[in-house]
């Protein structure tokens, strides 16, 4: 089931942004540090939404941001124990509903470049890179929605 994010919730998405996305991120920052705080404050811009199983379990998370003319997903990480289950696909569906909601036409994300995984899965769901910034070493994906 997924729902919105509580902060009961934050130490397990610290947890994933800390094994998932932080080793990439750390590639070009390498002294990059993420705790509980800073976690806090990213998600206080955002609306979070978390996978919650039957017992509970945070089993992955989105977090979007809703600019003038388009959205954006900030993060996404799904346990790995909990990948290829649907999870982030269904996470990514909740994103995009609401983007249309709220009635932007265009969903946008940054990828890492050595992230392959993630990016065969963003192609799979139709997101198609339309900036590469060399400094931080991600794309920019694009879907229009």
């Amino acid at each position: 089931m997924i729902r919105k994010r509580l902060p009961d919730h934050d130490k397990t998405i610290l947890k994933l942004v800390q094994t998932l996305l932080l080793p990439y991120a750390r590639v070009t920052q390498p002294y990059l540090k993420v705790d509980l705080k800073t976690i806090r404050k990213r998600l206080r811009g955002s609306m979070a939404f978390v996978h919650v199983n039957s017992g509970r379990e945070v089993g992955g998370f989105v977090a979007i941001k809703h600019e003038k003319n388009a959205m954006y997903i900030d993060m996404l990480a799904v346990h790995p124990r909990y990948q290829s289950q649907g999870i982030g696909t269904g996470l990514l569906k909740h994103a995009e509903r609401s983007a249309e909601l709220a009635g932007r036409r265009e969903v946008y994300l940054w990828v890492d470049d050595t992230n392959l995984q993630a990016q065969r899965f963003y192609a799979s769901k139709r997101y198609e890179p339309v900036h590469y910034d060399a400094k931080i070493r991600c794309y920019l994906l694009r879907k229009q929605i």
